[in-house]
Formats: C-alpha cells, sequence, structure tokens
C-alpha cells in the first residue's frame, strides 16, 4: 500500500462522497415527490410504485458501494496495523542494541590490553549484536519494501497513512448511517403505496407494475453509471436488485397473484361449464 496509493484513494474517496451525496439528495427530492403526487388511478399508482423501487434500488447500490469501500478499508487496516506495530518494535530493537554495542565498544576500547578475557568476551557480544543487528535491519527494510516505504519516510508516513484510512473509515460509516436512514424512509413510503393499493385490482396492478418494471430498472442502472463511471460494478447492481426483491417481500407478491390467477381461471371454467351446461 504506497502513500500515492493511499493519496488516491482518499482523492477518490472525496470525489465518491460529493457525488453520492448529490446523488442521495436527487433521490430524497424524488421521493418527497412522489410522496405529494395524486395516485387515484391504477396506471399513476404503479408508476409511482415503480418510480419509488427503483429510488430503492439505487439506494441499495449506494449501500452495497459504501459497504465494499468498509470491507477494503479494514483489511488493508487489519494489515497496516500490526504492520505498524513490528515496525516500531523492530525500530525499538535496533536502538536498544545499537545503543548496548555502542556502549561495548567503547568498554572495550577503553580496556587494558592486559584484560584478555574481557576483551575476549567483549568482543564475542559484539559480534553476536551486530549479527543481530543485521538480521532486525534486514527484517525491517523487507517489511518496509512490501508496503512501499522507505526507511526515509516511514517513520513520519506510516502512522500519518493510517490515521487518513481510518478517517476514511469513519467517513464511509457516517455515509452508510446516511444512506440507511435514507432507504428506511423510502420503505416506509412503500409501504404507504401499498396501503392505497388495497382499493385496486392486485392482478392488473401487479401486472402493470411488471411492465413499466424493465425500463424502471434500467434508468436505474442509467444513473449507476452515471455517477460511478468506471467504478460502476453490474454484479453489485445484481444484488441490488434481489436485496430490494427480498425487501419488498416480491416472491410472495408473485405466488399470492398468481394464486389469484389460478383460482380466476378456476372460476372462469366452472362458470363456462355451468352456463353450457344450461344451455343444452
Amino acid at each position: 500500500m504506497g502513500k500515492k496509493g493511499i493519496i488516491s484513494d482518499r482523492c477518490e474517496l472525496n470525489r465518491q462522497i460529493k457525488a453520492d451525496n448529490a446523488l442521495l439528495r436527487e433521490l430524497r427530492g424524488q421521493v418527497k415527490k412522489l410522496a405529494q403526487t395524486v395516485k387515484n388511478t391504477l396506471p399513476a399508482l404503479a408508476e409511482a410504485m415503480e418510480n419509488l423501487r427503483k429510488n430503492l434500488l439505487l439506494f441499495c447500490y449506494q449501500l452495497g458501494y459504501l459497504r465494499k469501500g468498509k470491507e477494503r478499508l479494514n483489511t488493508s487496516l487489519n494489515t497496516l496495523r500490526p504492520a505498524l506495530t513490528q515496525y516500531n518494535q523492530l525500530a525499538k530493537d535496533i536502538r536498544d542494541k545499537t545503543k548496548e554495542r555502542r556502549i561495548l565498544l567503547t568498554e572495550k576500547k577503553a580496556l587494558s590490553a592486559v584484560h584478555v578475557f574481557r576483551h575476549r568476551e567483549l568482543a564475542a557480544k559484539i559480534a553476536a549484536l551486530t549479527e543481530d543487528l543485521e538480521e532486525l535491519r534486514s527484517e525491517k527494510n523487507l517489511l518496509l519494501a512490501s508496503l512501499a516505504y522507505t526507511e526515509e519516510d516511514a517513520a513520519d508516513k506510516f502512522p500519518k497513512d493510517i490515521a487518513a484510512m481510518e478517517q476514511s473509515l469513519k467517513r464511509l460509516e457516517e455515509q452508510e448511517q446516511k444512506y440507511s436512514a435514507e432507504l428506511d424512509a423510502a420503505l416506509n413510503e412503500y409501504a404507504g403505496l401499498r396501503e392505497q393499493a388495497q382499493g385496486f385490482d392486485p392482478v392488473q396492478l401487479y401486472k402493470t407494475k411488471q411492465a413499466i418494471r424493465p425500463g424502471k430498472e434500467q434508468e436505474a442502472e442509467n444513473r449507476a453509471q452515471q455517477v460511478y463511471g468506471e467504478k460502476y460494478s453490474p454484479l453489485l447492481m445484481f444484488d441490488s436488485k434481489k436485496a430490494i426483491s427480498r425487501m419488498l417481500h416480491e416472491d410472495m407478491e408473485r405466488q399470492a397473484v398468481r394464486r389469484m390467477m389460478r383460482q380466476a381461471h378456476k372460476e372462469q371454467q366452472t362458470f363456462q361449464k355451468k352456463k353450457s351446461e344450461q344451455e343444452r
């Protein structure tokens, strides 16, 4: 994780949050407008429900995108935090052993030549410390190289970059809370539209919604592509569609409509049968 990468990620995050907030304001305005629209006919109600569903899809996509960003940051931090601890420990060990070696060298230099055994003891300790220092420096250099830091900037940049990533993670968490609240509000608005739908034929309403849904979903995809550009993910959009379908219990709605249609077909057959018998 190089410095340029972290700076680039931070700039990208700022740009994306700005774009997300603009889309959020747009969607919030649309939800408010939908709430004020008169929906006293079945086509108008179906249009309102599918427009709101389109907005729900975009809210869900935004949340998915944010959560993937959080996941990436957490993965990086889970690598960098222990690496920083390891780096600080290596730096401390190097300082401590360098100091100890310097003290022993000073003692050896000042020691009279007649103290042969002490000279040998000091020489052995100094050699061991020299070997330890080489290993520690090599380990530290490998660690820094794996993270794209240099010896000159590691002590200053390493903790600053982690702090910047933690700040980015905090911003994403704040954005997630904001969008989750908007998603909940839009779901409540959709529930209100469902209550209004009780006064209409459920089968006809379902068919009308299904007829216009592909166009509304395409509008959501196009808008997400405009906002996220090359970062747009068709897979995330697919997952968002599945998530919205679960939130709105669309499988249950589809099954209920099919039961109604089967029942209506059965009743029609019974009616036709009785009518034929009467005409004989």
